[in-house]
């Protein structure tokens, strides 16, 4: 198998980032691994493959207002159809139920809010849990390089996050009945918006947060990314480590589907190009809001054992340990839960299955 500069580039630095042995081939000169910059470089020129799926990365700085950047799109189960909503929006009581919970579901990196998964999760929030929700649209600000998303458009986008949220609570809504539910730096963003309101935001799911830039290879803080002081409980669910996703979680608990690896077992196609090694990525990337969408609906059980790692999970040593679920009907243990899923929808968990 051939495989082009950028793509043997990325594979050798996350392969020496996650410490795997073995690749020695020099093209670890071209980066400077304890650089941000460089590794968010690797990952444009990868993701640059996509091109034809998503556009080209928009370019300069932003000159809009961030009210139209940043768009909030909220209904429940009395009105399902996506409603725009403003900070102090005159017409709020159409569109929210203010005695009812609230889910946001905040996308990532080269995503929008209307894609599939956004809209076929709200409206399983609203079927399943009972919630207002609300889709945070940040798509403009999303198209940009990946360095330039992580450093600066996120804190643009949590900032005016919380500022809604604030508004909200003002309305009437608790801040504990308040779910953040983010993928990829939508992730991130929660975590950022979480600890603007002082960790009081009730729960906040991690999919498969961003890990370049802010977990690796530099840590940039805790007041940048998602961990367990941002809310009252935190879950990740991991689904690319080292890849696009975070290294190991930082939840209070954290899931590692097949380990937490990519490929994932439903995404493991052949890999001959740049735009196909993307595509396995992402295709892992957002498997995590694939599982947790699922898991809203009682029926389908995603049960996981808590273990130290996913050698032990495989050698079976983890078998009488605490089970757990993915999802909103997760116990609400703290620890790392690990799981075997199928390749073929619905997912679910190959074994342990008691």
């Amino acid at each position: 198998m051939k495989m082009s500069p950028s793509l043997s580039v990325l594979l050798a630095v996350v392969a020496s980032m996650a410490g795997i042995g073995g690749i020695n081939c020099g093209l670890l000169d071209m980066f400077n691994t304890n650089s941000d910059y460089h590794l968010a470089a690797s990952m444009d020129a990868v993701f640059g493959a996509l091109r034809n799926d998503i556009g080209n990365f928009l370019e300069g700085n932003i000159k809009n207002p961030v009210e139209k950047e940043v768009t909030f799109w909220c209904g429940n189960r009395n009105s399902t159809q996506l409603k725009q909503t403003f900070v102090n929006d005159t017409d709020l009581d159409s569109k929210l139920d203010l005695s009812k919970p609230l889910t946001f579901i905040i996308h990532g990196w080269l995503d929008n809010s209307t894609r599939i998964w956004v809209k076929t999760m709200a409206q399983d929030m609203m079927k399943y849990a009972d919630t207002n929700v609300c889709g945070v649209n940040w798509s403009r600000l999303a198209r940009h390089n990946y360095y330039q998303v992580a450093m600066n458009h996120t804190l643009i986008v949590s900032s005016y996050l919380t500022k809604f949220v604030e508004y909200l609570r003002s309305a009437g809504i608790d801040l504990e009945h308040i779910t953040f539910v983010g993928h990829s730096m939508g992730a991130q963003i929660s975590g950022q918006a979480g600890k603007n309101l002082n960790g009081k935001i009730g729960k906040i799911y991690g999919l498969d947060p961003a890990g370049p830039c802010f977990t690796f290879p530099r840590d940039r803080g805790l007041q940048y990314r998602l961990d367990s002081s941002d809310a009252k409980f935190v879950q990740m669910i991991v689904t690319s480590r080292f890849m696009i996703g975070v290294g190991a979680g930082d939840g209070h608990e954290n899931f590692y589907p097949n380990g937490g690896y990519s490929p994932q077992t439903n995404c493991a196609i052949p890999v001959t190009s740049d735009a196909e090694f993307a595509d396995q990525i992402m295709c892992s990337h957002l498997h995590s809001t694939t599982l947790f969408r699922l898991a809203l609906n009682p029926a389908i059980v995603y049960r996981a054992r808590r273990c130290v790692n996913w050698p032990l999970y495989l050698l079976t040593f983890c078998n009488t340990n605490e089970a757990n679920v993915i999802g909103v009907y997760s116990k609400q243990k703290a620890g790392h839960f690990y799981l075997r899923t199928s390749a073929f929808t619905p997912f679910t968990a190959l074994f342990p299955t008691n």
